[in-house]
């Protein structure tokens, strides 16, 4: 995530962390709502990258396509693809008509922009709206677990990287990010899930398979996710995609590594 100072991220971590879990444990409509949210702001972030270099993405188009994918995750998380592909298919349609009546230059841009950060964030971040219904039905605890995984890998890789990270993992990327705290974000995940293992969570029949599935999913591609939102900011030439969370940059900085990590927890459950 975001490189920032250890006291912004205490005063974060100590504020929303709660707050968080517990709209978690809510479920149901409190989450969606905290998760709708989370995807509009980060959303217009990721819109605001790209105005400097000319391209203006229609974050109306972006609002109704959010709309759109968290209405389908939080109605039908079990995933009617004939349903999902007709609602992509005529979103796209009404993105080319607002394009072609707002006089825009690059619409080109503008469109591909618009359209790829609905397909970044919404669809790829909107699937923790389905994972928590599942959970719901089920009485699991899989969106517990990815959001616990990710923060524990994160904090871990922060905690490793900032005292022995020596050799840099992806320099040109995130230039601050070491091997070590890559790897002790991966291993402080892959215990993590032995011990909800040991302890028949989050789900009673979770096996061996499991922990290392989600261990990759959380340790592997979490910080994938992250590196891919550093590539988009390198692009766009800025350390953090907003200064919404205090001392803590955007919210897309601190969900960048769920948008991978949560649609795979969620595919992986569901096929």
């Amino acid at each position: 995530m975001s490189d920032i100072s250890p006291k912004g991220r205490t005063l974060v971590n100590a504020l929303g962390i709660p707050g968080i879990l517990l709209i978690i444990w809510l479920g149901d409509i409190y989450f969606s709502l905290l998760m709708t949210v989370v995807i509009v702001l980060a959303l217009k972030e990721f819109y605001s990258l790209y105005r400097t270099k000319g391209i203006y993405a229609s974050l109306p188009m972006g609002v109704v396509g959010s709309a759109f994918f968290i209405w389908f995750y939080y109605t039908d998380p079990y995933l009617n693809m004939l349903a999902f592909i007709q609602l992509a298919i005529s979103f796209i349609i009404l993105v080319l008509l607002f394009e072609l009546f707002s006089q825009k230059v690059n619409p080109a841009a503008n469109v591909a922009y618009t359209i790829f950060g609905i397909v970044y964030i919404p669809l790829l971040l909107g699937t923790l709206i389905a994972l928590r219904q599942i959970d719901m039905t089920y009485g699991s605890y899989y969106t517990f677990a990815v959001f616990l995984s990710i923060w524990l890998c994160d904090s871990a890789a922060f905690g490793f990287g900032m005292k022995w990270g020596k050799k840099k993992i992806f320099p040109r990327v995130s230039p601050k990010k070491s091997w070590v705290g890559s790897i002790a974000g991966f291993f402080s995940v892959l215990i993590f899930f032995n011990v909800l293992a040991y302890f028949h969570l989050p789900s009673t029949d979770f096996t061996f398979q499991d922990v290392i599935v989600f261990s990759i999913i959380s340790g592997v591609f979490g910080q994938l996710g992250d590196f891919i939102e550093s590539l988009f900011k390198r692009d766009a030439g800025v350390k953090d995609s907003g200064a919404f969370l205090l001392g803590h940059g955007g919210v897309l900085d601190r969900f960048d590594s769920l948008i991978l990590a949560a649609p795979l927890t969620y595919f992986y459950l569901l096929f």
